[in-house]
């Protein structure tokens, strides 16, 4: 598997806490900036007339997907609660916002994944989007959120860890006949 450090939504053995109130958001605590200056920090390098930083961060020929690791099992609290994983970007606000993200945008997400699903060890995958949607304002800002409905809350659950990868490590001969060597 491929990673890269600086994609981190959630760093590796941080355990994100999804447990807060009923309908609660719990965004990763790494907000990923394309421009790669920080959150709050002006475009330095510029040619011509100064526009908002905004790319579309899809790179061609890879398939991205963003994997995020359960730490601790999920368990219910209020009612039948369902975790959405939601990829996120938001353009940045320039110099009279303090170059901070703007509105967020899902652009994709898992959508409600049942809590018996959500044991310790397991993985959650979303696709990184291919395309940005046409006429969208291009984000400047990438973020992982984690939300549950309105009405519903968890006990316990924790995401250990959000990454983006390159190449999925799937054992590819773990369903394979048994009578067969690799």
């Amino acid at each position: 598997m491929m990673t890269d450090t600086q994609l981190n939504f959630v760093p590796v053995n941080s355990n994100l806490s999804c447990v807060g109130a009923t309908g609660a958001s719990f965004p990763g605590p790494v907000i990923i900036d394309l421009l790669g200056s920080g959150v709050g920090t002006a475009p330095q390098n510029f040619t011509g007339t100064r526009t908002l930083f905004g790319q579309d961060p899809s790179i061609g020929g890879l398939k991205i997907q963003i994997e995020a690791i359960v730490g601790t099992v999920f368990a219910n609290s209020t009612g039948t609660p369902t975790l959405n994983m939601q990829f996120q970007g938001a353009p940045d606000t320039g110099v009279g916002g303090g170059y901070l993200p703007g509105t967020w945008t899902t652009y994709n997400e898992t959508g409600g994944m049942a809590t018996t699903n959500l044991t310790a060890g397991s993985v959650i995958r979303l696709d990184w989007p291919a395309v940005f949607p046409e006429g969208e304002t291009l984000p400047r800002f990438l973020q992982i959120n984690f939300a549950t409905p309105a009405g519903t809350n968890y006990s316990t659950g924790t995401i250990t860890s959000c990454i983006t990868t390159m190449v999925r490590d799937d054992q590819t001969n773990k369903f394979a006949a048994k009578n067969f060597t690799v």
